[in-house]
């Protein structure tokens, strides 16, 4: 079934409800596509963010798409940036398979290559005639940037592509659940051109190709879900954002410990952990109460403290507390339950 990803989202065309290898297009060919055409002309790709970007509220855990940056946003001068539409090109030949708006004018696009194998772009503006349905071929226009900086989003997804870390996949829709980097279906050339254009603000990362999975079941790293929020493929869409917290890593060199909080226990917020905190892939409930100080990436001063404890291999208590001065010793009746 294809679910949206952003509830409150305009949908302006929608397949109905089908099973995941059913073929509505008649596309002859099953596995992976190739996206020979880069999206955006090269010239114009300034950088490229690899997948596992952080960034509560929108995404608390790891983004399961690039991002293709064609203004350098990094230089100080991002007001006198030139943000004027540019070209979007079809970067593999396949039918238009779903179509919403996400941030009104921006509309998110796939487009189905193989029976298996999709791709799709955010944030962008489709051309007149574009609509579900239609055939695309690679390097035809299809679109434009929306009009703003600095970047877009692709995607890739490919069904039967199983990522381990996502400890309870029903929790996710298929471009998450099946999600892979774009740089793995890129040809051989377009590959090396933009790996060699994957940067972030900190420099080059780690990892140019990215990660988003990083749960282990039965130890705290990963992705959790408030209590309130049902076990089913919506549960990661928008309005479960403010009801989700990730034990991640740091998308620039994949070691850092991140803990990514969407809201409910308070304001959204990205913290690092303190020296001689612990690792969340060693943490499990022989841990008992565990009591991490919050920093914001790059502050000195305090953000807070975060009390967990798993209480099950699939559930943890956590809570909150904002006084950065004060190390607290246990739960008050504010501390939430969240589980896989």
């Amino acid at each position: 079934m294809r679910r949206s990803l952003l509830v409150g989202a305009t949908i302006l065309s929608a397949l109905s409800c089908k099973g995941d290898l059913t073929n509505p297009y008649n596309l002859s060919t099953t596995g992976p596509g190739v996206l020979s055409v880069s999206p955006i002309d090269l010239s114009q790709v300034m950088a490229v963010t690899p997948l596992g970007y952080l960034g509560p509220p929108g995404h608390v855990l790891p983004s399961d798409h690039i991002y293709i940056s064609f203004i350098d946003a990094w230089n100080g001068m991002l007001q006198n940036a030139d943000c004027s539409k540019r070209p979007i090109y079809a970067a593999g030949s396949g039918v238009i398979d779903f179509i919403m708006v996400t941030q009104s004018p921006d509309t998110k696009v796939d487009v189905q290559m193989t029976k298996t194998f999709h791709y799709y772009y955010d944030h962008i503006l489709l051309l007149p005639g574009m609509s579900l349905g239609t055939r695309v071929s690679a390097g035809q226009q299809i679109a434009t940037t929306a009009g703003h900086c600095p970047s877009f989003d692709l995607g890739t997804w490919e069904l039967g592509n199983t990522l381990p870390g996502l400890v309870s996949p029903n929790r996710y829709d298929d471009q998450t659940r099946y999600a892979a980097s774009p740089m793995n279906y890129f040809s051989p050339s377009l590959r090396a051109i933009y790996l060699a254009r994957v940067r972030l603000s900190d420099g080059v990362p780690s990892n140019k190709i990215g990660k988003i999975d990083y749960g282990i079941a039965g130890k705290l790293v990963g992705d959790w879900f408030h209590s309130s929020v049902p076990v089913d493929a919506y549960a990661s869409g928008s309005a479960a954002w403010d009801k989700t917290i990730g034990f991640v890593y740091d998308w620039y060199d994949n070691t850092s410990v991140r803990i990514s909080i969407g809201g409910t226990i308070t304001d959204p917020l990205l913290a690092q952990i303190g020296p001689g905190d612990p690792d969340p892939a060693f943490v499990t409930t022989a841990n008992g109460l565990v009591t991490y100080s919050l920093y914001r990436p790059g502050a000195t001063d305090g953000a807070g403290w975060l009390l967990v404890q798993m209480t099950a291999a699939d559930r943890i208590r956590v809570q909150y507390f904002a006084s950065a001065g004060t190390r607290p010793t246990g739960f008050t009746a504010a501390a939430q339950d969240y589980r896989r």
